[in-house]
């Protein structure tokens, strides 16, 4: 009977873990906070250092071809000084921000510019000291950063945006910074790898004769009607001679860092004639065609299966029949599944929480009830309010390692007996009872005045928390907030 009731208990438990699963995949744990993301046109959240920062600038401001910035605005390092004649990427500054307490999980941003880890960077600094950095990869295309600054939540901290590079073969001798966030998860943000809205190849290595600029409306050579493309610009080999050249692009080398590409693909239906290929290894992985007209249908590929691996995409035209051209555009790299895929996760998961509902819904509370207490009499509980009385009496949570070796030296029952009033683990065992008392006692020496000079974690170590990481992780399992969040609310 015993073994039947445990099965009813843990297939509960199971349940009750799926489901909290399920919800925590779709609830944030707490609300995002933006450090800043320019969008007040000034820097005034910042410490200005040098000349190479002014004001936040507009897209419309300036001729680099941009990507990927988010807002209005975004933090550009090129004043431009023409008195001065320091127009060519030599004006150095530094952007300081205002310190903060981190009290998130993660620090998300975009960067683009300069590729150099001290030079033209974004750098976390805690105690003097650099405990993270980011580059560009000496383009413009702003991409996403995160920082996992977990093991410094509680830390007081700096973010220093730095330009202190002058202009130099290959090297892009600026940095572009937005939308600072501190969050308790990544960011899934969607990155254009190519939208040819530059009106040229430059980012690409051109090879043969049929591509020549990407087209728009009023350069697209008749009879050819393209729509599904965005902006202004599409890639084309569709030349003066219509379909008789021939010709590739390919794209520079990339690691895969996102779960799927998506992309919008037209022109010739003719299997590794016309097409647009993944290729990792020398190997085509992925490759679509379009289906004979100029229609730009919207197409992805799964990548989860080759991230961290390097890339590069091909653009094919080697065909010079009928419908002997391809049309190609938005090439985007992005984390979201396509909307299908999440609907058949929700589909099943709802299934799967039905079923086992229907499975379990005849154990009554009082069998649940039962299992999570064993076979414990009044007799063995008033024991147990009895030993942790005499637990909490003597603060013997105070000690760092405090056993149960310990505890018997504090009462009259041996080993055994103990142990009998104890689970193993979980949250009805010693160990968790001692690290109750700790939070309690955590609680009280804040109240006390004497303790206002004191660091929380020097108090914390009062209590009997042998480290920085334990407290924070022990202190917000028991009560579902840090530390720093429950001295707000109380305070």
């Amino acid at each position: 009977m015993y073994s039947k009731v445990f099965i009813q208990f843990v297939s509960l438990r199971i349940l009750f873990i799926v489901i909290i699963g399920l919800v925590s995949c779709s609830t944030p744990s707490r609300p995002d906070i933006v450090l800043d993301d320019f969008e007040t046109g000034d820097f005034n959240k910042w410490n200005l250092q040098g000349t190479a920062f002014q004001l936040p600038r507009q897209i419309d401001s300036i001729e680099a071809p941009v990507k990927n910035y988010h807002g209005k605005y975004f933090a550009f390092s090129d004043f431009q000084n023409p008195e001065l004649d320091l127009d060519q990427g030599y004006n150095q500054g530094k952007l300081v921000s205002n310190p903060f307490i981190i009290d998130r999980k993660y620090i998300n941003f975009l960067l683009a510019g300069g590729k150099h880890d001290t030079r033209e960077c974004v750098s976390l600094i805690i105690n003097n000291k650099v405990v993270k950095f980011a580059t560009g990869e000496n383009d413009f295309n702003m991409r996403p950063v995160s920082w996992n600054v977990s093991a410094f939540e509680g830390e007081l901290a700096v973010i220093e945006i730095v330009d202190a590079l002058g202009s130099g073969e290959d090297i892009v001798s600026y940095i572009l910074v937005d939308n600072i966030v501190f969050s308790d998860k990544v960011h899934q943000r969607e990155l254009i790898f190519e939208d040819f809205e530059s009106g040229t190849y430059n980012n690409w290595r051109v090879e043969g004769n049929a591509f020549v600029v990407p087209r728009n409306r009023t350069n697209v050579y008749y009879p050819i009607s393209a729509i599904g493309f965005t902006g202004d610009f599409f890639a084309f080999s569709f030349a003066d001679t219509h379909d008789v050249k021939q010709g590739k692009l390919t794209s520079k080398s990339f690691t895969i860092a996102h779960d799927f590409i998506k992309f919008v693909i037209g022109g010739g239906n003719h299997k590794e004639k016309t097409c647009i290929n993944l290729v990792i290894n020398d190997r085509v992985i992925f490759s679509n065609e379009g289906q004979n007209d100029g229609q730009m249908r919207p197409h992805f590929w799964d990548l989860r299966a080759y991230k961290g691996q390097q890339a590069h995409i091909e653009i094919v035209d080697n065909y010079s029949g009928s419908w002997g051209h391809i049309m190609v555009d938005d090439i985007i790299f992005y984390d979201t599944p396509p909307i299908y895929a999440r609907v058949e996760f929700w589909g099943i998961s709802v299934l799967i929480i039905l079923g086992l509902y229907m499975v379990f819904r005849f154990y009554s509370r009082k069998k649940y009830k039962q299992a999570l207490t064993g076979n414990m009499n009044t007799e063995n509980l008033e024991k147990l309010e009895k030993l942790k009385k005499v637990i909490k009496d003597s603060e013997i949570h105070r000690k760092y390692n405090a056993s149960i070796n310990d505890i018997i030296s504090l009462t009259e029952l041996d080993k055994t007996e103990i142990e009998a009033c104890f689970e193993p683990s979980g949250r009805n065992s010693l160990s968790h009872y001692l690290n109750v008392l700790r939070v309690e006692d955590f609680k009280q020496q804040l109240k006390d005045t004497s303790n206002t000079n004191y660091t929380m974690v020097s108090i914390a170590e009062q209590c009997g928390f042998n480290s920085k990481t334990s407290f924070y992780r022990v202190f917000k399992s028991i009560t579902n907030m840090t530390p720093s969040e429950y001295i707000k609310k109380n305070s």
